[in-house]
């Protein structure tokens, strides 16, 4: 009997310190992928490191690169450059009502699609694409980005890189 309840103590101890582990891992804040409620559909206003990229998880720090998707039912979600948003969007498929990109010209929010992308930019994951506003040679537009994007056709593949950085 003293063996049992010895054991059934060890356990509830067990269980216990497992619990207020998982407790004490959780915060309030965590991680922010995502802002609920933006019915409105306007852009979400962020400071730097207050949100995560919904893609690669980084914390989004250069705000001229970043972009947000809005949902039909108010979900904003946000990335740290617009690679993020393409590679996100090839396994999500939400009810999108808006993408958004801000420029590094004009440090507008537009839609993705009216953007103009640089291919040789300093962006966080450095895939090279940066939105501008403003058309100007050598600026790719949305689905050219996209398409190369999803090719794999940045400046991670070392033959890009030579050849866009090396003229």
């Amino acid at each position: 009997m003293k063996k049992i309840l010895l054991n059934l103590l060890t356990f509830a101890i067990v269980i216990a310190i497992i619990i207020i582990l998982f407790l004490s891992l959780g915060s309030e804040e965590g991680a922010r992928y995502v802002y609920k409620g933006n019915m409105a559909h306007k852009v979400v206003p962020i400071k730097p490191k207050e949100y995560q990229c919904s893609e690669c998880n980084m914390n989004i720090e250069k705000l001229e690169y970043s972009a947000q998707i809005i949902t039909k039912n108010g979900d904003t979600f946000f990335f740290d450059e617009i690679g993020c948003l393409v590679l996100w969007l090839k396994n999500h498929k939400p009810d999108i009502v808006k993408m958004l990109t801000q420029t590094l010209d004009t440090h507008k929010w537009i839609d993705v699609k009216k953007a103009w992308y640089s291919r040789v930019a300093h962006d966080p994951m450095e895939y090279g694409f940066a939105a501008l506003e403003v058309k100007k040679d050598g600026l790719i537009s949305y689905d050219k980005m996209k398409r190369l994007m999803l090719q794999g056709k940045n400046l991670h593949d070392p033959f890009v890189k030579k050849k866009l950085l090396d003229k």
